[in-house]
């Protein structure tokens, strides 16, 4: 079984719901704006600013795009605000595949300072689908790069 990370749990912050709330107030959005603009339902926006409940990633990327800024600073880990989008249509597999070769290694061998079990490379390449956000963090910490780069959001590594 693979092993989860402590903050795994860490479904709330406040810090997060203030970083929102900032950023709808520097872009003028209300509620409505904000869930019509991201294509992200009211409920789950209301929820994110009653509670600071922290979304699934894939939510998490629509309101970063929104607002155009890096994944570390919407969930206030950072107070840098600068970002650069990427023009490129790179992918979670096709980053971590660069990444992979231009470090000569494998997944097992990235496994094993990974909370997760290989596997989980596998099934997010067979299915086409993304980490969570700490599964993605511990990642990019392993390669020395921002979430957002292994995600294709920015073309910097840092």
């Amino acid at each position: 079984m693979a092993l989860i990370p402590e903050n795994t749990q860490k479904r709330i912050s406040q810090d997060f719901k203030l970083r929102v709330i900032e950023l709808m107030d520097d872009n003028e959005l209300t509620k409505k704006d904000l869930a019509a603009k991201s294509n992200i339902s009211n409920a789950v926006i209301s929820r994110i600013l009653i509670y600071g409940i922290i979304p699934s990633l894939g939510v998490l990327i629509k309101l970063a795009n929104t607002f155009n800024v890096s994944l570390e600073y919407l969930l206030a880990e950072s107070d840098d605000m600068s970002f650069y989008s990427s023009n490129s249509d790179a992918s979670f597999q096709t980053r971590l595949h660069e990444l992979m070769n231009e470090k000569n290694t494998k997944y097992s061998v990235i496994a094993h300072t990974m909370p997760f079990a290989k596997n989980y490379f596998y099934e997010w390449e067979r299915a086409g689908t993304i980490p969570s956000w700490e599964y993605l963090k511990a990642i990019a910490e392993y390669f020395n790069v921002s979430p957002d780069y292994l995600l294709g959001r920015t073309e910097y590594k840092n």
